[in-house]
């Protein structure tokens, strides 16, 4: 009768073992599935991206927000109050979208109108995801006037040094480009804001010799840039040599050109006097100089059809190497604080906003790991000492604790190894040396995650980017 009640009860210990062991096998498995899925740094560093490269004002343009292994139910977003002037809301759409790998997720779509070109700025969006608030920066694109208003126009560009553009507004012509006589002037026509050249000509100026060099596909009446292009395109090349000194004006070189609205319009050169000179080694030195300077002014005056308003650009605090001193200390706090500490991380989150850094990852709690630690050795502890006591029941409990307790401080023990650092500014390059081109520049004040090192070099990783950086461009976060 004994033997039976021993064998009973071994038969319940066994089936109880079993029965646990499932049940954390499959916890085990979900909590591995879930590891795998999106992570918050990973959300926070997401961006939401413009469809097209180039937008153009009071017409209605599409912003794109995905976020994937995240269904859409998981997702709420909300438009912060403080956009400028001149951007308006117009709507926006949720549904479900697959990957090429088949993966789901959430994606938003966007759509504003701006009023005035230049800059397009919109405050960071307010997003939930799963219940945790992030702030996603929208991507900043270049704004143009609508291509249906923009008037086309030639650009000349002379000796390859000097550009000059039209004048805006019917204002008096200030260009000017000194020369001396026999000296050859290289002339290159350029069109911007057109679609076509109909017509093309050009009179010979008096006392000079006046060649065409080369005329391009543009000048032959084919159609370039159906959609807008916001570049100069090449037309003709020529070779003017003035053969008397005094004041003069460009060649007349003329185009019926097709604009963006249909209109046909005759364009001529932009007006710009010309001084030709005798030939004097003093003057040649001095105004190469000022020649220099002219050009840097056209080009920069002349970027875009109509200039960039201050009212227009969001104003944020000017960063200093304090504030990314300040943003490495508090999370050097988050690190060593047990749990997640509320007022640690909503100082960081308010100095990196302040200027101007979209939320990152939460720095992961050191002491949290040890308890983990702790806690996972005194059940592995308990599991031996109760099975040399033959106690398997509070054995296998014990067991089965301890394997929850290492699962997570595995999975905590990852993400506490790791080497984070907060960039003071700079770009990383492709290898570690001095001479290398930069490929990408990294926003200073962003957290990064640190790979490899070399006595002066990090090899960094940035969204999904990798590279090297100098290390004094970096705080490490101890």
């Amino acid at each position: 009768m004994e033997k039976l009640r021993i064998s009973r009860k071994e038969q319940f210990c066994n089936r109880l073992l079993k029965d646990l062991t499932k049940f954390f096998l499959i916890t085990i498995l979900l909590f591995s599935t879930k590891a795998f899925c999106i992570t918050p740094s990973e959300i926070s560093k997401i961006t939401i991206r413009p469809e097209h490269s180039v937008f153009f004002t009071n017409q209605e343009l599409k912003y794109i927000l995905e976020i994937p292994e995240v269904q859409p139910h998981n997702v709420q977003t909300q438009l912060q109050e403080n956009m400028k002037e001149g951007v308006s809301f117009i709507s926006s759409r949720r549904m479900e979208y697959f990957t090429a790998d088949n993966v789901t997720g959430t994606r938003i779509e966007f759509w504003f109108t701006f009023k005035d070109a230049g800059i397009a700025t919109i405050p960071a969006l307010i997003v939930k995801v799963n219940g945790r608030t992030y702030y996603l920066k929208f991507d900043k694109v270049q704004l143009y006037e609508n291509p249906k208003t923009i008037a086309p126009r030639l650009v000349v560009e002379l000796n390859s040094d000097k550009m000059i553009y039209p004048t805006v507004d019917g204002k008096k012509s200030k260009e000017t480009f000194k020369t001396q006589v026999t000296k050859p002037v290289e002339i290159t026509v350029y069109a911007q804001f057109a679609v076509q050249i109909k017509q093309f000509g050009f009179e010979i100026p008096k006392e000079s010799l006046f060649e065409e060099i080369e005329r391009y596909d543009m000048a032959m009446g084919k159609v370039r840039y159906p959609d807008f292009f916001q570049e100069r395109i090449p037309v003709a090349k020529f070779k003017w040599t003035p053969l008397k000194e005094g004041k003069k004006t460009l060649p007349n070189i003329r185009a019926v050109v097709t604009a963006y609205s249909g209109r046909n319009l005759e364009l001529g050169l932009p007006d710009c006097t010309v001084t030709v000179e005798k030939k004097s080694a003093a003057t040649i030195a001095e105004q190469n100089k000022k020649d220099a300077e002219a050009s840097d002014f056209s080009v920069f005056a002349y970027a875009l059809s109509e200039p960039v308003s201050e009212e227009n650009v969001k104003e944020l605090k000017v960063a200093t190497d304090d504030d990314f001193f300040q943003i490495a200390s508090l999370r050097k706090k988050e690190r060593n604080s047990f749990g997640p500490s509320g007022s640690i991380r909503n100082e960081r989150i308010a100095l990196e906003q302040s200027i101007g850094i979209a939320v990152s990852r939460d720095e992961p709690s050191i002491p949290l790991w040890q308890l983990f630690v702790i806690i996972f050795v005194v059940t592995l502890s308990l599991s031996v000492l109760f099975f040399v006591f033959k106690k398997k029941l509070f054995s296998v409990i014990a067991f089965c604790l301890a394997i929850i307790f290492g699962f997570f401080t595995l999975l905590l023990g990852i993400f506490v190894s790791e080497k984070h650092a907060v960039v003071r500014g700079g770009d990383i390059s492709p290898v570690p040396e001095e001479s290398s081109i930069s490929s990408t520049s990294v926003t200073a004040g962003t957290c990064v995650r640190i790979m490899e090192e070399t006595p002066d070099w990090y090899y960094i990783e940035y969204n999904e980017n990798g590279g090297w950086m100098k290390k004094i461009n970096l705080i490490i976060i101890e």
